[in-house]
C-alpha cells in the first residue's frame, strides 16, 4: 500500500472518530474488522491505530478491545460549560472555599501597591450607592486580594466566577437583597479583612473574609 493511500485511510479514521461514529466510551471495531471494511492488511490498521493510542485519542486494552477516549478539548470544553452554567449558590459556595486562602497569602505577599489598590477598590465600593457601581468595585476589591495573593492560577479562576456573578440571575439576587443597611454592613467587613491584610494578619484575614462571604450567602440565600 502506498504512503497516499495509507494518508487517506488514516485520515478517514480520524474524520469517523471526529464525527462520534464510535462516541468516547466505545469501542471500536477490532483490527480484522477493519482491515477487511477497508480492504488493506491487518498490519496497516494496527501501525495507524498506534499512532492514534500515541495521540491519547483511543487506549488498547487487553481482552477488551480499542476504546475511544474523550478528547482533551472536549474535555475542557465540558468542564467550561459545567461551571458556566453553575448556580449561583454554588459559586458563591466555592468562593467561601477559595479566597480565605486567598486573603491568607495577600497578607504574607501583598506589596504596598497591592495594598494600596485594594484600598483605593474598598473606598470606590464603600462611595457606591447605585448597585451596579458598587458591584463593580466589590468584585474589583476581590480581584486585586486575589493578586496580591501572588497566585495566577486563583486569580483566573476568580475572573471566570465573574463572569458567572454578573449574569442576570445573580444580579437579580443581588438586587433584591441590596439595602443601605447591608450597603454599610458589607463596608465594615471589608474594613477588618483591611486591617488584617495591613497588620500583615494572614489569620485574621482569613477568618474576615469567610465571614464577609458567609454574611452575603446569608442575604442572598438565608443560609
Amino acid at each position: 500500500m502506498t504512503l497516499q493511500k495509507i494518508a487517506t485511510l488514516d485520515a478517514d479514521l480520524r474524520r469517523r472518530l471526529e464525527a462520534a461514529e464510535w462516541p468516547p466510551g466505545t469501542l471500536m471495531p477490532t483490527e480484522r474488522q477493519l482491515a477487511g471494511e477497508y480492504g488493506v492488511a491487518r498490519n496497516t490498521i494496527r501501525k495507524i491505530l498506534t499512532r492514534m493510542v500515541e495521540e491519547g485519542l483511543i487506549e488498547r486494552r487487553v481482552g477488551s478491545g480499542t476504546m475511544v477516549l474523550d478528547r482533551p478539548d472536549n474535555q475542557f470544553a465540558d468542564i467550561l460549560d459545567r461551571f458556566l452554567d453553575a448556580s449561583p449558590i454554588d459559586i458563591l459556595n466555592l468562593r467561601i472555599f477559595i479566597e480565605p486562602h486567598s486573603a491568607e497569602a495577600a497578607a504574607r505577599n501583598a506589596s504596598s501597591s497591592e495594598l494600596e489598590a485594594i484600598v483605593e477598590a474598598d473606598a470606590r465600593c464603600s462611595a457606591a450607592t447605585d448597585l451596579e457601581l458598587f458591584e463593580h468595585w466589590n468584585s474589583e476589591f476581590h480581584r486585586r486580594i486575589h493578586l496580591a495573593a501572588h497566585n495566577a492560577f486563583l486569580t483566573d479562576l476568580y475572573d471566570l466566577m465573574v463572569i458567572i456573578r454578573f449574569q442576570a440571575p445573580m444580579m437579580e439576587i443581588r438586587r433584591r437583597s441590596f439595602t443601605e443597611e447591608r450597603r454599610l454592613a458589607y463596608g465594615v467587613e471589608r474594613g477588618r479583612i483591611l486591617t488584617a491584610l495591613r497588620n500583615w494578619d494572614g489569620k485574621a484575614a482569613a477568618e474576615a473574609m469567610r465571614a464577609l462571604l458567609m454574611s452575603r450567602r446569608r442575604n442572598y440565600f438565608g443560609q
